[in-house]
């Protein structure tokens, strides 16, 4: 594409195709491109607006993909200002024009930026830290962001440095020559082996100060983001690089702008140790890059030799300059900048040795124990995570549609930072006061209904369930417990009790009674769930209900989402009897289920207590109780309660940030969207595969049957589906009675372009079972 030769649209008919397609009319000039060609349009009204027209090689895919990320980082982060998509007449983002020579071209416009390109000679200083912060906020919010077309092949990708090789015999000069070789051996020795194992996702791949523009009166604000033209998926440092690459010309101090620019990114996006042990090659690299590409480039097309060359002097000078650097003073400097040392990072830790996957299995079940089983017929080795996927030992990636722990996606820098920030300042128990105790209380409680207001914290679901029990029996006097026929709710020694898919019915607790989950989503066994007949059988045993406990996703039941009227028969039997009502949220609640919060609010009851646990802190464990004053008044003058770790500050910064996540990236709107998406796709798929069943659930905690002809469940098939999808980069699990029920529980960032490859292994996997369709 970068040998295309630009499209040569007069003004006249530029201004045609903005009415004709657009409607826009106005004054059109042209802007500056490399290789392709833009127009401003001020309109009459005082709008501005940029045309695009892309060169003959352009990929549709990819402007799409362009598209696509500019209205996803508007929706995931508002504040940060890119350019908004302006669609045609025809309601297409992405139009078709043809030229006088009959080549057809892509069309596309946007709303103009306003502000000004900072001033490049040099750039002022006081740009270094705003550059990284907003590269910074830009990775966070393209970070959930996927396009099928984001693995194409660009040379402007600095993971594909080495193919610069074959362009070397454009530079002419023999000194420059040295110095580029030199940047290329240094990256096909220092960098390339470590591309694996480096964090890869979207990247703008050109945040340079010709691609933002700073506030009017305020030249040390940066004000917007221009030109996705450079966007592609690659590893997340090579962002870092090339805005540091691309400020550094004309510095006298490249080190501390390198270094100033790297800190004000760390804080917001943690670096890896591995990441910053590259910088310095992949800067050499940018820089190299910058100047063969504009050799080569410029001798096809000479008549824009101005602004191909435009810099070229600068670029070599500051090549030669960071080649007399210290490389390893440099990194170490980086490391520094972020609050790390490297020595200990890189070298001091002692890592354990390579060892095969059965030797691994061997130690584990030595040391481990045999409880410690394993997911998969081949259990993965894991080793990093990010978003929605995971990455294992060999830097294959999976895409994680199982787990609800990494609640808003697997490392968010946001939880993580909070994390690490609140981890330096300060630690201990709630007998000190410390204010994130109370911010993250008045969060939850803001999201239940009156009257449940007194929140305290444990550290897992079974703690906190383990609390509403004994709660429960104080205030009721009673000493019975009513879960559904296949149960979890933890794994400690009252709650092991109440989680039937752990413990065969007939071998519960004699105070323990079940009763029938619903059926489907819409409908339940039996009009009263059983409920009669349950209370009649702990009457017998001389028990009545403290407490009737369900999850809200009735999760290991199969995934079911309360019917109407199934919530309020139960809590009003078990109060009726003297029991209160408690709703286990740890599988459905914090926004999962999308359409409520809470999955209780699928009814209109209000719990006496709500427990909350592993999604409520991103995988940090913390974890809460929520109830009314005057059962929380009760425990405190018969016993009270404390817990060392729960409500401690690290604990509540985790908690406070993964609100913030949900809010701000609309996640619970996500869920309902995405998960409305998935459900319809995965009916489509029963026209064609006999052996998928009943689908229910909501939002993303969905269960999908499989069934044998005829009905009966088939958890053999179900099981094989399930290994098969892992061994296609797919993670699900299974559920159910009969374990025949495939578990889908992504984090909630999970999108529609991950939803369709999960359906793209789940049609492979079907397919194979049944000899294709």
């Amino acid at each position: 594409m970068l040998g295309a030769q630009p499209p040569g649209f007069s003004i006249q008919k530029a201004d045609e195709i903005a009415l004709d397609f657009y409607g826009l009319s106005g004054t059109i000039s042209p802007l500056e491109s490399e290789r392709d060609q833009n127009f401003l349009l001020d309109s009459p009204t005082g709008e501005r607006f940029v045309l695009k027209i892309s060169n003959q090689a352009a990929d549709p895919a990819v402007l799409e993909m362009q598209l696509n990320a500019l209205e996803h980082i508007a929706r995931v982060d508002p504040g940060l200002t890119v350019p908004g998509v302006i669609y045609s007449r025809d309601k297409l983002a992405l139009t078709k024009v043809q030229s006088g020579d009959g080549v057809t071209h892509f069309v596309h416009v946007l709303t103009y930026m306003p502000g000004n390109n900072p001033d490049d000679s040099p750039i002022d200083r006081r740009l270094f830290r705003p550059a990284g912060d907003c590269l910074a906020r830009l990775d966070l919010a393209l970070r959930g962001f996927f396009h099928p077309a984001g693995n194409y092949d660009l040379l402007w990708d600095l993971k594909q440095a080495a193919k610069l090789r074959g362009y070397l015999h454009h530079i002419t000069d023999p000194q420059h020559q040295r110095l580029l070789s030199r940047s290329l051996d240094r990256f096909e020795r220092n960098v390339l082996p470590k591309i694996p194992g480096l964090r890869a996702q979207f990247i703008h791949n050109d945040l340079t100060p010709d691609n933002f523009v700073v506030a009017e009166g305020n030249p040390a604000k940066i004000a917007g983001i221009l030109d996705f033209g450079d966007m592609l998926h690659s590893i997340l440092i090579a962002d870092l690089a090339v805005t540091i690459a691309q400020i550094l010309p004309g510095q006298d101090d490249p080190l501390e702008a390198a270094t100033e620019i790297t800190a004000a990114y760390h804080e917001a996006v943690p670096l890896e140790p591995a990441e910053i042990s590259v910088l310095y090659d992949l800067v050499a690299a940018r820089l190299s890059m910058l100047n063969i590409i504009a050799s080569w480039r410029v001798t096809l097309f000479p008549e824009n030799r101005q602004y191909i060359m435009g810099g070229v002097e600068r670029v070599w000078e500051m090549l030669q300059a960071w080649h007399r650097l210290d490389a390893g003073e440099v990194t170490r400097r980086l490391f520094r900048a972020c609050g790390l040392w490297e020595k200990e990072r890189l070298t001091g830790i002692p890592q354990p040795a390579a060892q095969g996957v059965q030797t691994h299995l061997e130690r584990r079940a030595r040391l481990l124990g045999p409880c410690a089983y394993l997911f998969y017929e081949r259990p993965i080795h894991i080793v990093r995570g990010e978003g929605v996927w995971l990455y294992d030992e060999e830097g294959d990636r999976y895409l994680d549609a199982y787990n609800n722990v990494a609640h808003v996606g697997h490392c968010h820098p946001h939880v993580v930072k909070a994390i690490a920030d609140q981890a330096r300042k300060l630690n201990t128990s709630t007998r000190y006061m410390h204010g994130l105790i109370l911010e993250l209380a008045e969060q939850i409680t803001s999201r239940l209904p009156e009257p449940l207001s007194v929140c305290m914290f444990v550290c897992t679901g079974s703690e906190a369930n383990e609390l509403a029990w004994r709660m429960s029996k104080l205030v009721s006097g009673n000493r019975g417990a009513l879960i559904t026929r296949f149960s979890y709710h933890g794994n400690s020694d009252a709650t092991i009790g109440f989680s039937s898919e752990e413990i065969p019915r007939e071998k519960l607790p004699e105070h323990v009674q079940t009763l029938y989950p619903p059926l489907s989503d819409t409908s339940y066994v039996q009009p009263d769930s059983g409920i009669e007949e349950s209370l009649g059988k702990l009457a017998a045993r001389g028990q009545q209900p403290a407490m009737l406990i369900l999850d809200s996703g009735f999760t290991s039941d199969g995934i079911f989402t309360p019917p109407q009227g199934y919530l309020e028969a139960l809590y009003r039997r078990t109060r009726a009897a003297g029991g209160l009502c408690v709703a286990d949220e740890v599988q459905a609640g914090f926004g999962r289920i999308g359409r409520h919060f809470w999955g209780f609010e699928f009814n209109q009851v209000v719990p006496d207590i709500v427990t909350m646990g592993k999604p409520m802190g991103n995988g940090h464990p913390v974890a809460a109780v929520v109830t009314r004053p005057e059962i929380a008044r009760a425990l405190a003058e018969n016993s009270g309660y404390f817990n060392t770790y729960g409500g401690n500050p690290v604990s509540c910064a985790a908690g406070l940030a993964v609100l913030e996540v949900i809010e701000k990236e609309r996640l619970q709107e996500n869920s309902l969207l995405v998960g409305d998406y998935l459900r319809e796709r995965l009916a489509a798929l029963k026209a064609g595969f006999p052996m998928l069943g009943e689908i229910h659930g909501f939002g993303l905690l969905l269960g999908v049957d499989i069934v044998k002809p005829g009905g009966p469940a088939d958890p053999d098939l179900a099981s094989r589906i399930m290994n098969q999808m892992r061994m296609y980069g797919v993670l699900i699990g299974t559920t159910g009675p009969a374990n025949n029920v495939l578990k889908i529980r992504p984090p909630i960032t999970f999108s529609r372009e991950h939803a369709e490859i999960l359906l793209a292994a789940l049609t492979r996997a079907l397919s194979e079972n049944t000899g294709g369709i």
